[in-house]
This record gives structure tokens, C-alpha cells and sequence, in this order.
């Protein structure tokens, strides 16, 4: 008679969890006394600019942490398993289980083994264990299934099975029933060895049988298998008490499954009796069965999900190696980890060292960050205060009644209050345009325009081909009249940006007090051509130059090369993000020697 056992809940053991973080303090708090001595061995490191000791020490931390996280979990023993138990959760009835019949009143019945370890057992306290108890468990969770187990007799499954008895079980698969049950894909491959005392056999010779006296759990296809081979086949029940007589010599062998042995004869601790060799014998599969296709159905579907999951694995694989808790370390391997934790040490100490360095030269570069912001504000002031004092005190004049101006004094006093308002109006736009800089977002491209056209229109917006303090040219290059898609607006944008820094930067600066010669003008020339199949706008100017040192420097928001020009530092900074949100980049030419060469790139 089968006895059902119900689902049991497991509670993490607090002295266990403790006991694993007091284990695993204790192997590292003996070696901080090494850390004030490796920071000025690291100094020295740092000054000889060892870089390639510091890679390889890099490399070695991997491997500190690994041996130091294995010594870690050696010391903690059984406290491991506990620590990372974990409460089963009720299963919530799924409508494949209604489905199927199912329900908390009407639990799935899932036949097990009694003795069949490690796959499935009754444990010293009569509760249902083994690796197959757990992956049932995963499984019917998963399906949403309510279960129990009905632990039984090894030679009383199949037939529980094939009768109904049992909703389900786990079985090798045999050709011989599948005309009598159902099964499903396998969960996993079974492989034969042969046990054998190592003091009768060298190696054994599975050619020749004759003779030979060979135990094995009951299998047709291994039965008859020895009978051919005139061995004297005894069939089994009991792999343990099999073990336990092959070592007293009762047997010259036992055949059994991979897993069986590495499990019997290390529990049995026959490792210095008993050697195992493989069988080329063909492995077995090891299958869920059941009366109820559809059941066998969606156990197929579910295992196909786990198997991609990695759950199989992560159940199974554990059933054919040995035992955690009972590895014997060498000693070799604890120097090692000593060893391992020493450099480990040394690593932390010198990169520690080198961080407070990064954060030395962080903190220089926030502080010359702050700096630049408080003279970009200042600066900001004096854009804005000029330009509206123009505004102000023209205004009052135009309006006064005791003034009298001719029509040409008028005309004048009107453009320059045009003039600083379309300054008011562009320092506005950059401040819009700042605020976007760092955006990452690619810009709609859908005008299809010339190079020339947008080169046109940009010096037609600034109107540097009318200032009388410089000579502009605009060149024709090659392909400069190919139509290609992108965002006009914000490809006009950038040159507008840049065209502005050309009049600025080739006219004398307002602090230095130099008056232009008349009879000696800068030249401006913007080429717009397409080279390596992008559009390419090059300007060059004969005005100030640009230090090769700070080729990229003057990107950044708020640089000014020359604080007696007036501006805000952001205009480069705003044309290069739009130019690399149009597919393209703007960078300054350090092998032009005549003054500043900027080169703009834009995506095709």
C-alpha cells in the first residue's frame, strides 16, 4: 500500500546563514595588516609607470576572486545548503489543470521510488528527496499543478503507472511498454558502467563474461544481454546492499547507471575497494510516464522551455558528481589560495592608489569646470549688457524731442538697434541650443538639398561675404552640386556657427586696442564639396590659430582661446552636436599651418 506524502516547506536556518558570512570574514580578516605596506609599493609602481605589471595584476584579481570565493565556500561546509534553501511556494491551480482533472482536493499523484538514489528516496525523517523530487516539484510549479508523492517499492511503479494507480512517475524508457503507457521526451541520458574490486581487476575486460558473476537492478535488455554472454546475471533490488556484497567479493561486477555508482560507492566510502569503467553500451533515456496523453502532452511543452531555461541542468548536472562536503583540499591548493589572496591584496592596494589619482585629477577638472561657468556667466552679462545699453540709449535719443537728426544719423541708429537685437536674439538661440547639446537623438533627415545650397544660405544668414574687415570666397568642390538628404535647418545651423567665430577671430579683439590696416584684410574660404562619400564643408580663415594641444579642448562648452574676444565659448560645442546628430563629426585640421582649418563632415 503507497503512502502520499503531502508538498513540504523548507525555512532557512538563521545559524547556518551566520556561521556562512562568519566563515567566510574569517579567511580574509588576517591579511589587512598588508594593505599600508602595498600602498607605497604601488607609489613606486606608479612612478616607474609599470603598466604592464599593473595589466597582469588586473588579470590575476579574477583569479583571487574566484580561489578566495571556493576557499570561502570550503570553510562554511553544510552551512552552504541552508543558506540558500528556500520556501516552496503554494501552487496556484492553473486552468491546464482544471483541465486535466486536477485540483488542491484532487492532487496530481506522483509515484517515486523508495531506494532509487540519488534520483529519488525517502530521507532519514520519511520525507520524499532526490534530485527527481526537486525537478518534479520546479515542474508541476511551473504548470500550475497541485501534487503529491506516493513513495513505493522499486518493482511496483511500473505497473502503478500502467494501471492508474499513479497520475504519473518517472521511468527509463522501454520498448517494450510503450504500447502500454505514455512517455515523454527524455529529461535526461542514462550511461552504463561496470563496478568492480580493484584487487581482482587491473582493468576489466567486458569482452569476455563467460563465467563471471554480474549483478544488476532488473533490465530486460541487460539481462539478456549477460545470458548471451554465458555471464551468471543476478538481478537486483537493492543497489546498496549490491554494493556492500560486491565489495565482500560476492560479485566480480555490477552494472548500474553512472550516477549510481559515484553515488553508492562514495556514500558506502568504497573509493579505495571499488573502481568504475564505462560501458559502450547504449544509453537509456530517462522519461516522465503517465496513462494521460495530454498530460504527457504539456510535460513535453514545459520541458522544452526549462531544457532553454537551463533548469535540466542546473537540477541534474549535480547528480553525477561528488559530493561537496566531503572534498579533501590538498594542501598545495590552500598555499595557492594564499598565494591568490596575497596579490589579490597587492591588486587592491595599487588600484586603490591609482583611484585616488583618477579622483585627484576629477576633482582639477571640476574645479576648472566651476571656473569656466563663472566666467561663462560673467560673459553672458557683458553679451547681454552691451547690446541692450545700445538698445536703451539709441532709443531714448529716437524718441527725444530735442533731437535733431539728419535722416542719415537716423539710418545709422536704426541698424545698429537691428543689430543688437539680431545679437540679443543669436545669444538666446545658443542658450536654447546648449541645452540640447548632449542629446543623443539623431535628427530628422527628410530635405534633399546641394552642399552648395546649404553653404549659400549659411553665408547669406550671416552675411560675412559683406564685412568689410575680411575677404570671403566660396569654393566649389567636387560633387558640391550632388543632391543628398538631411536636415537643412540644422546643417545651416552649424556653418552659421562657425562662419560667426571667422568674422570674430579675424578682426582685432576689443581689449588688445589694435586698429585695423585698411590695406591688409584676413581671407575667409568655405569649401563645400563630397570626399570618401560624405558631404564635407571646410573653412579656413587667416585669423588667430588654434595651439594643436587644444584641438579638442575648444569643443567643450564654455573655452575661450582669448578672453578679450567677445562671445560665450559654446558655439563649437553646439555645431559639433548637431553635425554628429546629422551622421557626421566637425574637427579641427592640426596639419593646416596658415591659420584654422575646421573640416565638417555630414552623412550622406
Amino acid at each position: 500500500m503507497s503512502v502520499a506524502f503531502p508538498c513540504l516547506s523548507y525555512f532557512p536556518i538563521e545559524a547556518n546563514r551566520l556561521a556562512f558570512w562568519q566563515n567566510f570574514k574569517r579567511i580574509f580578516e588576517n591579511y589587512s595588516f598588508v594593505t599600508s605596506f602595498f600602498r607605497n609599493f604601488a607609489a613606486k609602481i606608479e612612478n616607474l609607470k609599470v603598466m604592464t605589471t599593473r595589466k597582469i595584476f588586473n588579470r590575476l584579481a579574477g583569479l583571487v576572486v574566484v580561489g578566495a570565493c571556493f576557499a570561502a565556500l570550503v570553510a562554511c561546509g553544510d552551512s552552504i545548503r541552508h543558506l540558500f534553501e528556500r520556501r516552496e511556494q503554494a501552487v496556484t491551480v492553473s486552468p491546464l489543470a482544471t483541465e486535466l482533472g486536477y485540483s488542491k482536493e484532487r492532487p496530481l499523484v506522483m509515484g517515486m521510488n523508495t531506494s532509487y538514489a540519488p534520483l529519488q528516496y525517502v530521507d532519514d525523517n520519511g520525507a520524499p528527496s532526490g534530485y527527481d523530487v526537486k525537478f518534479t516539484k520546479i515542474l508541476m510549479r511551473r504548470m500550475g499543478i497541485p501534487y503529491t508523492f506516493a513513495p513505493n517499492h522499486w518493482d511496483k511503479m511500473s505497473p502503478g503507472i500502467i494501471e492508474g494507480k499513479y497520475d504519473m512517475g518517472l521511468l527509463v524508457y522501454s520498448p517494450y511498454r510503450k504500447e502500454l503507457t505514455n512517455y515523454s521526451n527524455a529529461v535526461f541520458r542514462m550511461y552504463y558502467q561496470i563496478v568492480y574490486r580493484k584487487k581482482d581487476y587491473k582493468e576489466f575486460d567486458f569482452r569476455h563474461l563467460e563465467g563471471k558473476t554480474i549483478a544488476y537492478m532488473k533490465s530486460r535488455p541487460i539481462g539478456l544481454m549477460l545470458k548471451d554472454a554465458k555471464a551468471n546475471d543476478v538481478p537486483i533490488t537493492d543497489l546498496c546492499e549490491a554494493f556492500e556484497e560486491l565489495a565482500e567479493g560476492k560479485y566480480d561486477g555490477v552494472i548500474c547507471y553512472r550516477f549510481q555508482a559515484n553515488y553508492y560507492v562514495e556514500q558506502l566510502h568504497l573509493e579505495r575497494e571499488l573502481k568504475a569503467d564505462e560501458l559502450s553500451l547504449e544509453p537509456r533515456e530517462y522519461c516522465y510516464a503517465s496513462y494521460n496523453p495530454k498530460l504527457i502532452e504539456a510535460i513535453n511543452a514545459e520541458i522544452r522551455k526549462m531544457e532553454e531555461e537551463g533548469i535540466v541542468d542546473e537540477v541534474y548536472t549535480q547528480a553525477i558528481v561528488s559530493q561537496f562536503d566531503t572534498i579533501r583540499i590538498p594542501a598545495w591548493v590552500w598555499l595557492l589560495l594564499v598565494l591568490l589572496t596575497f596579490i589579490f591584496l597587492v591588486v587592491f592596494s595599487i588600484n586603490r592608489y591609482l583611484l585616488s589619482k583618477r579622483l585627484q585629477i576629477a576633482n582639477a577638472r571640476a574645479e576648472e569646470s566651476t571656473r569656466m561657468k563663472s566666467d561663462f556667466i560673467k560673459q553672458i552679462s557683458h553679451e547681454i549688457r552691451t547690446p541692450l545699453n545700445i538698445l536703451s540709449g539709441f532709443t531714448q535719443i529716437l524718441t527725444s524731442p530735442q533731437s535733431n537728426l539728419t535722416d542719415e544719423e537716423k539710418a545709422d541708429i536704426s541698424q545698429q538697434i537691428m543689430q543688437s537685437t539680431d545679437r540679443i536674439t543669436g545669444l538666446v538661440n545658443k542658450m536654447l541650443e546648449l541645452s540640447d547639446v548632449n542629446s543623443q537623438t539623431v535628427l530628422e533627415r527628410n530635405d534633399h538639398v546641394t552642399p552648395l545650397l546649404i553653404a549659400q544660405q549659411a553665408v547669406m544668414e550671416t552675411g560675412i561675404g559683406k564685412e568689410r574687415h575680411l575677404i570671403f570666397e566660396l569654393k566649389e568642390g567636387p560633387g558640391a552640386q550632388e543632391l543628398f538628404t538631411t536636415n537643412l535647418r540644422s546643417a545651416k545651423r552649424l556653418l552659421e556657427l562657425q562662419l560667426d567665430n571667422a568674422i570674430k577671430f579675424t578682426q582685432p579683439a576689443e581689449g588688445h586696442g589694435i586698429q585695423m590696416d585698411p590695406d591688409k584684410k584676413e581671407r575667409v574660404i568655405l569649401t563645400a564639396e563630397v570626399a570618401d562619400g560624405k558631404v564635407r564643408f571646410a573653412l579656413e580663415n587667416s585669423g588667430t590659430t588654434i595651439p594643436v594641444k587644444d584641438a579638442e579642448r575648444i569643443f567643450d562648452e564654455f573655452v575661450q582661446m582669448d578672453e578679450y574676444y567677445n562671445g560665450t565659448g559654446i558655439g563649437l560645442t553646439v555645431a559639433r552636436s548637431l553635425a554628429r546628430r546629422l551622421g557626421g563629426d566637425i574637427v579641427l585640421d592640426t596639419t593646416y599651418t596658415d591659420g584654422v582649418r575646421f573640416v565638417t563632415t555630414l552623412g550622406r
